[in-house]
């Protein structure tokens, strides 16, 4: 501990010993100068779960001194008349010693303990992000490296559709790469608690339909529909952690529904209004009225990608957005990290998701988003 903290604790528990003994001097005759042992016994107790070992034996000390020279009689004085007395300052000096000690070894005991708990959790975590990585990333770069080893050395052999193909896996394995890295780097904000909202008026349109551009090649062997009003207002959203958001959800989905395998992306937005009712005063009215008085009016940004794949088991759905997790029934293919950070990112935008099966067969996840909407039209006659 520092030297400057360590001193402010002595500085604590001194104020601390004076502060009890002083309120309980005016009614010491009352309850007896025995009572008030109990008393600054207990304060010692207190303080031995919160201060540094020096302080808490300064305090012990000094409050068996105190109790002595106020409380015991004669008073203002170290002397001690009765033989009983004296026990009693040298059992209270022992046992205030005794107990700052205890309390105080127990306290680093259970830092120690908790230590050791947190450098357990960090070494499974390495291990688990080391097995991970040492897969999920090792398979797009033996990808890539492979194409491109067969382009360099038999390109001449190679006819334009093969070649075409190996180019095509090269691609499929360096964004597979990039997806992996850019998940690490979000998990790493997240728990760092680094991830800074930027919200601005986003069109829900742009938004998805942008992720379903970057995702084109994976899924080309599916169908993905796209259902959004015409009338779809601006929302203030940040537009990254969306985009982020819908990826991870879309390329989830693009990998466990089969080809050719239905994926569909609706957007809307409800509006709540609240209210209250006020009591019409007009006396020509025979009996009082109330009117519905319109308070705020709350929006929200519903998000939605559903599949018809296998769907999720009840044990898959309860710890869906852990980290690192995997579907029980289909083979690892990622870090684990995508359903994570749809939660993370949803979450420090104010927002959150949720997860069922649908009852045709497949998986469905709805994004919540309250938001402030603007009518795009008001923007275009601006």
């Amino acid at each position: 501990m520092k030297k400057g903290q360590t001193s402010r604790q002595i500085i604590f528990a001194i104020l601390a010993v004076l502060s009890v003994a002083g309120l309980a001097y005016p009614i010491s005759d009352w309850i007896g100068y025995r009572s008030v042992a109990l008393l600054l016994l207990l304060l010692v107790s207190v303080l031995a779960t919160r201060l540094s070992l020096p302080a808490v034996l300064l305090a012990a000390v000094l409050s068996a001194l105190v109790w002595d020279f106020f409380f015991i009689p004669p008073h203002f004085t170290f002397t001690i008349d009765t033989s009983e007395d004296l026990l009693l300052i040298v059992m209270y000096f022992i046992v205030a010693l005794l107990n700052g000690v205890i309390n105080y070894r127990v306290r680093q005991f259970e830092r120690e303990h908790q230590q050791r708990k947190e450098r357990e959790r960090a070494i499974a975590l390495y291990n688990t992000l080391f097995n991970s990585l040492s897969h999920d990333l090792r398979t797009p770069i033996a990808t890539i490296i492979g194409a491109a080893d067969a382009l360099r050395e038999q390109a001449a052999a190679l006819t334009p559709s093969q070649q075409e193909e190996l180019l095509a896996e090269i691609g499929s394995g360096a964004i597979r790469l990039s997806e992996q890295v850019e998940n690490l780097l979000n998990m790493s904000r997240l728990e760092a608690g680094r991830v800074q909202v930027r919200k601005a008026w986003c069109d829900v349109g742009d938004l998805v339909y942008g992720v379903a551009a970057k995702l084109k090649r994976e899924g080309r062997e599916h169908q993905l529909e796209i259902s959004i009003p015409e009338d779809m207002p601006l929302v203030r959203l940040d537009f990254g952690l969306s985009e982020q958001v819908l990826l991870n959800l879309l390329s989830n989905a693009y990998r466990h529904t089969p080809p050719g395998g239905r994926i569909h992306i609706q957007a809307r937005i409800s509006a709540e209004i609240s209210g209250h009712f006020e009591r019409d005063t007009d006396e020509q009215l025979p009996v009082a009225s109330m009117e519905l008085v319109h308070d705020k009016v709350t929006h929200c940004l519903y998000l939605e990608v559903s599949d018809n794949g296998p769907g999720f088991s009840e044990a898959d759905i309860a710890c869906a957005f852990d980290k690192f997790n995997s579907l029980s029934n289909q083979k690892a293919d990622g870090t684990g990290l995508g359903l994570y950070i749809v939660k993370g990112f949803s979450e420090a935008q104010g927002g959150n998701v949720h997860l069922s099966n649908r009852f045709e067969g497949g998986a469905r996840f709805v994004l919540e988003f309250p938001t402030a909407v603007i009518d795009q039209t008001v923007i275009s006659q601006q």
